[in-house]
């Protein structure tokens, strides 16, 4: 059998090339995001806080650390608020939704702005479902505040993913490709950079929930989805 050479597909050697960069940039940013202080993202935390402000009965003011405060209802933005891992999660998802064509620097930029706007709006609605709802959820599932804090986010940030990869294909394929970024994410780059540094394995409850949330939410759709194809085929 003939092997193809690859000078004759100088289209696919363009594709991984811009992929490679985008992994580069993508390992890059989580460094910076790492070692950033709470000062250094305020590209992230102003305009959250500024929209909470606008647009609910919210009140954030800055503190000397760089954290927004709303005293009122005891509510703090801190860095974890920030969002940089769903950043490049809906970033890549933006790109992987044109992985046909050449992404080239401006349409990487593009997505760049596409995927802040989509972080800055995703943090919004965890924070008002944080600030009115975490403490019914609480109550009606007998959760932890911390664990009811942490399955909003999950669920937020997942589903937004969701959705911005749905706009273009299928739902299946696109939870599939959501599954697949947000966990990648969150929790393969956190887990290889912790192998590379010695810094152990990731937190046991952290795994759990991080995984196991996205994972049944994927498992449920197959079990529905095979459950409607045999409705539906003849008797």
């Amino acid at each position: 059998m003939a092997v193809p050479d690859p000078r004759s597909c100088p289209g696919r050697g363009l594709w991984l090339r811009d992929w490679a960069w985008v992994l580069l940039a993508v390992l890059a940013f989580k460094q910076l995001y790492a070692t950033a202080s709470t000062g250094d993202l305020q590209w992230l935390l102003w305009p959250l806080a500024s929209l909470l402000n606008a647009l609910s009965p919210l009140s954030f003011a800055p503190t000397p650390k760089g954290e927004w405060l709303d005293a009122t209802h005891g509510l703090v933005i801190v860095k974890a608020c920030a969002g940089g891992n769903f950043l490049i999660a809906s970033w890549l998802g933006y790109l992987w939704r044109r992985r046909e064509d050449r992404l080239g620097l401006a349409g990487a930029l593009a997505s760049v702005g596409t995927a802040w706007l989509t972080t800055l709006a995703a943090n919004a609605v965890r924070i008002l479902l944080i600030a009115y709802c975490q403490d019914a959820l609480a109550q009606t599932t007998g959760l932890a505040a911390a664990e009811s804090h942490r399955l909003i986010g999950i669920l937020v940030y997942f589903g937004v993913l969701w959705m911005q990869l749905s706009l273009r294909g299928g739902m299946g394929a696109a939870l599939t490709a959501a599954t697949a970024l947000y966990l990648g994410i969150t929790l393969l780059l956190p887990a290889l950079h912790g192998m590379a540094i010695g810094r152990g394995v990731l937190d046991a409850t952290h795994l759990l929930w991080t995984a196991g949330l996205p994972v049944g939410i994927l498992v449920a759709r197959w079990i529905l989805d095979r459950a409607w194809a045999l409705c539906r085929r003849p008797a």
